[in-house]
């Protein structure tokens, strides 16, 4: 176990992801948390095939990871489409509705194709064999099946294409927007919108006041599922209130009931993402979880999710001081110290 440290260290084992597609390889279900299913909620509510979705928490405390992990979870007939709102005048319907179908236009082709891959995967042959349409909202229809081939995928990023030229005027992006959703059911696929990077209006809480109050109104209407990581903070805004009973549902990140026996999930979990397959207690004593555990509980809000980011931040500090050790060499005997 002498050498568990630095492999730690140099498999960046404790570093949170900056990429939205590789969060879903870091998430732990938090049913087995021993939390509420929230994974199961979120999933059932993008089932419905409608609406704005807004999944509820602080900054760091599992949004993205929730979103990717159940996005990449969805069968077939479910299309998930990232839509960044970096840089993007998000409270402006018409700019907002642009800007998604510009990122429709360039999204790589391999990406369309890969979630329906992953999807056809899940899915089990005998599932696709008795399911072969379902019936959403508006007489629409979801397939089993892959449609998206190198004809369909172009299609689709011509489609996008067309309605940016022709949406010169912003009285007419919406209604592009939704010709170009049209194009995903009419191969039977419901487009999922993940709005991603919202902590970055938290300096701007008119922006996000008026995305709720504006864009996210406009977007309830249309037929497509949009998820909203949505900041805590930001429901406390007069657009998100006035938008509230519009929503197809409100789903907040709860708080780990044993967070000791959370936490060790989670860091065991990226332990053996790393190829470590050794008890926390080799590296963590319990001391250092408990000590661990405070900083997580000191985040936490009203029974909310806590910053699992900052948890971890504290984790690699730890490890960092322990490498910084001269004689520095994790046992039993010696574990690590939070």
């Amino acid at each position: 176990m002498r050498d568990i440290l630095p492999r730690l260290d140099d498999e960046f084992a404790f570093q949170t992801s900056g990429r939205f597609d590789l969060l879903a390889d870091e998430h732990v279900a938090y049913v087995t948390l021993g939390a509420p299913d929230v994974d199961g909620e979120l999933r059932r509510s993008i089932d419905r095939g409608e609406g704005v979705i807004t999944v509820v928490g602080r900054m760091g405390s599992g949004k993205s990871s929730l979103i990717a992990a159940v996005a990449n979870s969805l069968d077939e007939g479910f299309l998930p489409l990232r839509v960044s709102v970096i840089g993007v005048e998000a409270g402006d319907p018409a700019a907002f509705a642009r800007h998604a179908i510009a990122e429709t236009r360039d999204i790589p082709d391999a990406q369309l194709t890969r979630h329906e891959s992953q999807a056809l995967d899940r899915a089990t042959a005998d599932r696709r064999t008795q399911t072969t349409t379902r019936e959403l909202r508006a007489g629409f229809e979801i397939a089993a099946g892959n449609v998206l081939t190198a004809k369909v995928v172009g299609d689709v990023k011509r489609a996008a294409g067309e309605e940016l030229e022709r949406a010169t005027d912003p009285s007419l992006v919406l209604r592009g927007m939704q010709r170009l959703l049209n194009v995903f059911w009419d191969i039977k696929r419901c487009p999922v919108m993940l709005v991603e990077d919202t902590d970055h209006w938290g300096g701007s809480p008119e922006v996000a006041d008026a995305f709720f109050d504006q864009t996210a109104r406009a977007f309830a209407a249309m037929d497509a599922v949009m998820v909203v990581a949505t900041q805590s903070d930001y429901t406390r805004l007069d657009g998100y209130q006035r938008v509230r009973d519009r929503l197809t549902a409100e789903i907040s990140l709860p708080q780990l009931p044993d967070v000791e026996r959370g936490l060790d999930t989670v860091l065991t979990r990226r332990m053996r993402s790393a190829g470590i397959h050794a008890p926390l207690q080799d590296v963590l004593d319990q001391q250092g979880l408990q000590l661990l555990s405070q900083s997580y509980i000191e985040s936490t809000d009203d029974g909310h999710a806590g910053d699992l980011r900052r948890t971890l931040a504290v984790m690699r500090a730890a490890l960092d001081i322990a490498l910084s050790e001269p004689t520095a060499s994790p046992s039993p005997s010696r574990p690590l110290r939070s």
